[in-house]
């Protein structure tokens, strides 16, 4: 038995990645585990009362957490992501380490705007921060890329051989993100959007595709945390946090996800739509384009095409019998893909293989 630190980021995604692995590491007999929450958040210390930056402070939580959580014995450790495992560079050289990202740091630069992020202008800092990130990766026995689009950059921005990189999405539990037999209420197809963020997630965008395509010929259905006004066929959904019986219950009676995000990392929303069997329209955006197969398991668009959005709602909208077929498809491609505890197990494998090389 090797005894395994996972050091992981609490963000929301990121959250819902961490309860999986837990869950699943917990009953395999091979490790170990101790857990360290990156929250970026303490109050009471010292730190706190200091007239710093917000992202300062931010910064030196983290780091407390991180290097406080590594203090008990381990034979490995796991990063989600590589901020974590920047702020334990040395810890990288003395026991064996994997790192998990969704993105990369350059990845993340590109999509700044979106996600109301400031990257730093050319000069030292920027080299610098690019050189130690770098480093951090060369320094992991294996990198756990989300996605395709994550393993690209791997190797196109930082150098990192294709066979350091292994590609293994966050999956859900299949047992509890699963179709179930829909209540018909009405004659309208059922939309929904699940998203926090709902500008960078498409929710206007869908707002306006949806008013072209009238209320008279389907519902949509929204989960955000950000305020929607009321109109006509439209119904919001506040407070449903991960793995909520209400979010599984909306999934579940629903015909057609939509997430035509302007900018995405990952998108887990994505893969539980699969997991209960819904076809899907997304936008061509990060690791969305590793969930859905397009004409297979549902359509892929240009992120911010507001026609071609509503045009791909439109053609779903008249064909129940393709929808069936696409959600039939997308939950078989979620089984072999998308499953926490398979996947849970391939990341066991890794650390185990990592320790005894």
């Amino acid at each position: 038995m090797i005894r395994v630190s996972f050091v992981m980021e609490q963000h929301l995604g990121h959250r819902t990645y961490a309860q999986n692995l837990r869950r699943y590491t917990a009953v395999d007999p091979r490790l170990e585990p101790s857990w360290v929450d990156v929250t970026y958040f303490e109050s009471g210390h010292l730190w706190e009362r200091l007239p710093l930056p917000k992202g300062l402070k931010g910064t030196g939580r983290g780091v407390r957490q991180v290097r406080r959580g590594l203090k008990a014995p381990c034979d490995a450790a796991f990063f989600n992501t590589q901020v974590p495992a920047v702020f334990a560079f040395d810890w990288l050289r003395r026991i064996p380490c994997i790192i998990s990202t969704d993105i990369t740091p350059i990845q993340y630069d590109t999509l700044a705007q979106a996600y109301g992020h400031r990257p730093d202008r050319g000069g030292p800092v920027k080299t610098f921060k690019y050189r130690i990130n770098r480093e951090v990766f060369r320094r992991a026995k294996k990198i756990i890329a989300w996605s395709q689009w994550v393993s690209h950059s791997l190797q196109t921005d930082y150098g990192m051989p294709p066979d350091k990189i292994c590609v293994i999405p966050p999956g859900v539990d299949l047992d509890f993100w699963r179709p179930a037999p829909r209540v018909q209420e009405n004659a309208l197809v059922k939309i929904l959007f699940v998203g926090g963020d709902f500008e960078r997630k498409g929710g206007k965008r869908l707002l306006e595709a949806f008013r072209q395509i009238g209320a008279s010929r389907a519902e949509l259905h929204l989960v955000t945390r950000d305020i929607v006004p009321y109109e006509p066929g439209v119904h919001v959904y506040h407070g449903l946090t991960p793995n909520h019986p209400e979010l599984l219950r909306l999934y579940q009676q629903s015909d057609l996800f939509v997430l035509p995000a302007e900018a995405e990392a990952f998108g887990i929303a994505a893969v539980e739509a699969s997991a209960c069997g819904l076809p899907a329209i997304v936008s061509r955006a990060g690791g969305l384009g590793d969930v859905v197969v397009e004409e297979e398991t549902g359509l892929l668009l240009p992120p911010g095409d507001t026609q071609a959005l509503k045009q791909a709602l439109d053609r779903l909208i008249r064909a129940p019998d393709l929808r069936r077929e696409m959600g039939a498809a997308t939950r078989q491609r979620a089984e072999t893909r998308f499953d926490a505890r398979t996947n849970a197990r391939r990341i066991t494998d890794l650390l185990v293989e990592a320790v005894n090389r």
